[in-house]
């Protein structure tokens, strides 16, 4: 009775695992590489519009919240003195009908139609100006253009990875 000994067969290729591996990494590494030129895709003006009416929504949400962090610790009778300094900034008196009212007029900011209308206009107007003159932008255009070209690196390293791992596991000979 004989037993089966695998043989070597010239004609197949063999690849051991660990080379499967580094090429497959290799790929992979080299595909995000790629992708991530995707940073210097062009921003459209329509994009820098609608991201930066989001971030200056944030922003108005984000100055409520303070003011009514404020308002409570007033009800508490305890009133902070970083709160007194966002009252101060905001050039507000620590009682709650004047809290009660900025709120109010910064929630107006970012809800009317007619305001949000104006801001949005305004963004699309200067989206020239912005790309050419970046020093040109106030903090929420700066924030809402960097927050674009980040994603479109994230996004480009993502997929250019997924790609480069894709094309090693299609012409691999396992």
């Amino acid at each position: 009775m004989s037993v089966n000994t695998p043989q070597f067969d010239p004609n197949m290729i063999y690849i051991s695992p660990a080379a499967s591996k580094k090429r497959k990494i290799g790929s992979t590494i080299f595909g995000g590489l790629l992708g991530m030129t995707a940073y210097y895709l062009p921003v459209t003006k329509d994009e820098f519009v609608n991201k930066a009416f989001k971030v200056t929504k944030n922003e108005a949400n984000s100055q409520i919240a303070s003011l009514v962090q404020a308002a409570k610790e007033i009800e508490k009778n305890s009133l902070s003195s970083e709160s007194k300094m966002t009252l101060q900034e905001m050039g507000v008196t620590p009682n709650f009908q004047a809290i009660t009212q900025k709120c109010i007029d910064i929630d107006k900011k970012v809800s009317d139609p007619n305001s949000v209308k104006n801001f949005k206009q305004f963004f699309h107007d200067n989206f020239k100006n912005f790309k050419q003159n970046q020093h040109l932008m106030d903090n929420n255009c700066a924030e809402a253009y960097k927050s674009l070209k980040w994603n479109k690196f994230k996004w480009g390293v993502g997929i250019g990875a997924a790609i480069g791992l894709a094309f090693s596991l299609m012409t691999s000979k396992e």
